[in-house]
């Protein structure tokens, strides 16, 4: 880098009494390396010069720079594994500064396990953190209150972390059986809810992935299978009634494109596991079909792959009334703009009178459940009245002391980067049911929980600090571009 930073040297002069000196150290971040940048002033120096002035600002209060810049150029702020970062913690540790700045939270880290892995180095060594741009400082009452929140959604954080590992194993223990209610193309059901391959729907199946690789477009493998007379899985539900057996359109020919269960795979509690089943397509013709599926979705815009909490914090918590579930969708225009939706779902339900539902544009659905979430916490009453009777039972429950803490939680939400505020979003909500005039919000109780006996125990010793964790970045999918729609307004507590 060009700029030189300043490294202030502390002076005495004679007559004035001498000010504690508070030693400052300044960490700047860019994912995208600054090198090959010819700009007059790139980002890590706007970044580096904004913390320099503001700790000259601040001189008059003791405030010194008394080493170079912390700098990650071309770091990734989705996991911790920055050699910069780890040189700063160690010094942290070994207590060389008195306070970390940074312009903005995020130049640290991006989710709340992530600063939750850094806090209790900072706690135990008394170095404050300070962001400039959100006004922030560990050391101040409200900054304080905002790292016991964030303290303890990471705590719930790595609680779930723990409850996937253990539903692993319940993966395994469900010996590879056939979980889902809907029985695949190709396959028919045992006793022992096992599938077993039916040899004449099992061909259709290996013809219709055969063709796609070949089909010049959807609307021409479409007619194709149609000329075939090729039709969907028949199914009979437990009062009699007959479905399926139709001709394919889109939607069901991508469904069975993507089942995983061709290539041998069962699916149970959201994930998709080896099964004991045989597979009817061969991998390679499977991540042949996949490759241009994702091709032709990246044209298209449309979402072939999990969206992490930071864009669709909400995913998989959004439904219709009437049970019909909300889908992740995003698009682009040409210059680049992303736009990120909660797809309405098709259902018969409000197409007569146009009160269906509706496809919600990802920030306006987001604001609603802020704004709830933030009004509970000032009155969290409807809450403690819905609690189960066993907690209200613990001996150490005080129902004003938790009243007066969870009120105190709305005032660090302005502290909160977008990907903190989507992390607690995910934490907090357990479900998000839509009206034609009005939104039902319901409270994750594991959260609720956690969040009590945090302040029933608020005096318990601090965390041993851990050492910065190696984690892959989220990976990012393609989706497709849909009309902004203005969600309801109402919301009812549950």
């Amino acid at each position: 880098m060009s700029h030189v930073p300043i490294i202030h040297v502390p002076s005495a002069e004679s007559g004035k009494p001498a000010t504690a000196i508070r030693r400052c150290a300044i960490y700047a971040r860019v994912s995208v390396s600054s090198k090959d940048n010819r700009t007059q002033l790139t980002s890590l120096q706007a970044q580096v010069q904004a913390c320099e002035s503001y700790i000259q600002s601040q001189r008059g209060m003791g405030w010194e720079l008394v080493a170079p810049p912390y700098i990650d150029d071309g770091y990734s702020g989705g996991n911790l594994d920055r050699p910069a970062l780890i040189q700063l913690m160690l010094d942290v540790e070994a207590k060389k500064f008195d306070a970390v700045i940074v312009q903005r939270l995020d130049r640290l880290c991006r989710s709340v396990r992530d600063i939750c892995d850094l806090l209790p180095t900072f706690s135990m060594t008394k170095t404050s953190l300070v962001s400039l741009t959100q006004a922030f400082d560990s050391e101040t009452p409200t900054g304080k209150l905002t790292l016991h929140l964030l303290t303890t959604f990471g705590q719930f954080e790595r609680e779930l972390a723990g409850e996937r590992v253990r539903d692993k194993f319940a993966i395994t223990r469900a010996s590879g059986r056939w979980q889902r209610s809907g029985i695949p193309l190709g396959y028919t059901l045992s006793d022992q809810q096992e599938l077993q391959v039916n040899a004449t729907e099992a061909a259709v199946v290996r013809d219709i992935f055969q063709r796609y690789l070949v089909a010049d477009s959807m609307t021409q493998l479409l007619e194709d299978l149609s000329a075939l007379d090729y039709r969907t899985k028949i199914h009979i539900s437990r009062n009699g009634n007959q479905h399926g057996g139709k001709h394919f359109d889109r939607n069901t020919l991508n469904q069975l494109l993507k089942n995983r269960a061709y290539v041998g795979e069962v699916f149970y509690k959201d994930e998709w596991h080896p099964g004991k089943h045989e597979p009817i397509i061969d991998r390679a013709l499977w991540d042949q079909v996949q490759a241009i599926r994702n091709q032709r979705a990246r044209r298209t815009g449309r979402l072939t792959g999990n969206r992490y909490v930071e864009d669709f914090p909400l995913a998989g918590l959004v439904f219709w009334y009437d049970g019909s579930a909300y889908t992740m969708y995003e698009s682009s225009n040409r210059k680049g703009q992303r736009y990120r939706y909660y797809k309405a779902p098709k259902t018969t339900l409000g197409q007569t009178d146009n009160s269906g539902p509706v496809t919600l544009p990802t920030h306006e659905l987001h604001q609603v459940v802020i704004d709830h979430l933030r009004e509970r916490f000032k009155d969290p009453q409807p809450w403690l009245d819905d609690l189960p009777e066993e907690w209200k039972s613990w001996p150490e429950f005080d129902p004003e002391h938790v009243k007066a803490s969870l009120s105190k939680l709305d005032k660090p939400w302005r502290y909160f980067i977008p990907q903190m505020v989507a992390d607690v979003i995910r934490q907090l909500v357990g479900r998000v049911v839509l009206y034609p005039d009005q939104v039902q919000i319901s409270i994750n109780v594991q959260t609720l929980s956690l969040l009590l006996k945090s302040f029933l125990h608020s005096d318990s010793e601090p965390k041993k600090a851990s050492k910065p964790r190696r984690r892959r970045p989220d990976s990012v999918a393609s989706v497709t571009k849909q009309r902004p729609l203005v969600p309801p307004k109402k919301t009812k507590e549950t």
